[in-house]
C-alpha cells in the first residue's frame, strides 16, 4: 500500500443506520459515549432515525461527524494511520478531530454549534443545492449570477454543485438544461458554501476561538485553500462555510504530494466516486 488519504464524507451522504457496523469497536463506543454526554439521544437518532429526520441540518451534521469518525477509527485500526486527510464540507470537522486538532468533546461541540447556526440560517434563507453535471466548471460559473446562484462545490471536471435560492431553482435548472447539462437537487436542507452564510461563519469563528486546538498528527487539506491546514485554523474552518469546496483541486494536490490511494471514511462512496471520475 502506498500513501493513503482518508476522505471524510459530507452532508448528503447520511443514511439510516450508518456506523451500526462499527459501533462495538472500543474507540467508537467511547466516541459515542462522549457524544451522548453532550447531546443525549444523538446515537439512537443516528442508528434508528428516518431518512427525513437525518436530512435536517441540525441532525445531519452531528450524526455525520460521529459516523465519519467511527469509520475512520475502524479503518485506521485495520490499515494504520493515513498520510493525510480531507473532509468534504461538514466532514472537515471530524477530519480535524481525527488528526488531533480538536479533542472528541470539542470537535463534537464544534459540529453541534455549526449545525445550530446553519439550521437557523436555513430558516432565514430558503434555498437548495443543485449538482450540475455534463458541463465544465467555467460554463457553470457563467450560469451563476452571484446573487441567487453561486458555485459551491467543485467536485470534478464535469460536476459542480451550485447553491441556489428557492425562487431561482426552476429558472436555473432550465438554464442548465438549455446549456446541455443536467441539474439534480441534492438531499440537503439549504444553500451552503456561499456568501449568504457570512454572518453564521463569523459566529462560528468566534465559537471556535473558545476551543483549544492542537497541532495535527497528519496533514488535513482545507476546503478553502486545497492545501494542508496552516496558520489560523479557526479562520480557515469558519471561512469554509461561506466559500466553495475545492475538492477537485484538493485531490490534485494530494496526488502531487504522492497520495495514490483514497479511502472514504463515511457511510457511502460518493467521494471515492468523484476521485475516480476526476
Amino acid at each position: 500500500m502506498g500513501r493513503v488519504a482518508f476522505l471524510f464524507a459530507g452532508q448528503g451522504a447520511q443514511v439510516p443506520g450508518m456506523a451500526a457496523d462499527v459501533k462495538d469497536l472500543p474507540k467508537v463506543r467511547h466516541l459515542f459515549e462522549v457524544a451522548e454526554g453532550i447531546r443525549p439521544g444523538i446515537v439512537d437518532k443516528m442508528l434508528g432515525g428516518t431518512q427525513e429526520e437525518l436530512n435536517r441540518t441540525l441532525l445531519t451534521q452531528p450524526t455525520m461527524f460521529l459516523a465519519d469518525l467511527a469509520y475512520a477509527y475502524a479503518k485506521e485500526e485495520e490499515i494504520g494511520t493515513p498520510a493525510c486527510a480531507c473532509g468534504f464540507s461538514v466532514g472537515e470537522v471530524p477530519a480535524l478531530t481525527f488528526a488531533g486538532v480538536f479533542s472528541e468533546e470539542d470537535g463534537f461541540r464544534a459540529i453541534c454549534k455549526r449545525a445550530e447556526l446553519m439550521e437557523a440560517y436555513t430558516q432565514r434563507v430558503q434555498g437548495c443545492m443543485i449538482a450540475v453535471v455534463k458541463l465544465p466548471r467555467d460554463k457553470v460559473e457563467a450560469l451563476c449570477d452571484g446573487v441567487s446562484t453561486h458555485p459551491a462545490n467543485y467536485n470534478g471536471a464535469l460536476q459542480t454543485v451550485v447553491a441556489c435560492r428557492a425562487e431561482a431553482e426552476a429558472e436555473f435548472s432550465a438554464k442548465v438544461k438549455e446549456a446541455g447539462g443536467r441539474a439534480m437537487k441534492l438531499r440537503v436542507s439549504g444553500m451552503f458554501h456561499c456568501p449568504e452564510l457570512a454572518e453564521e461563519a463569523a459566529a462560528f469563528e468566534a465559537f471556535l476561538r473558545t476551543l483549544p486546538m492542537g497541532a495535527p498528527r497528519l496533514d488535513v487539506y482545507a476546503n478553502l485553500t486545497a492545501q494542508p491546514y496552516a496558520g489560523d485554523f479557526a479562520a480557515t474552518l469558519a471561512a469554509q462555510m461561506r466559500s466553495p469546496v475545492r475538492f477537485t483541486d484538493t485531490v490534485a494536490n494530494m496526488r502531487a504530494a504522492g497520495v495514490d490511494e483514497f479511502i472514504e471514511v463515511g457511510p457511502g462512496k460518493v467521494l471515492t466516486g468523484l476521485v475516480q471520475r476526476g
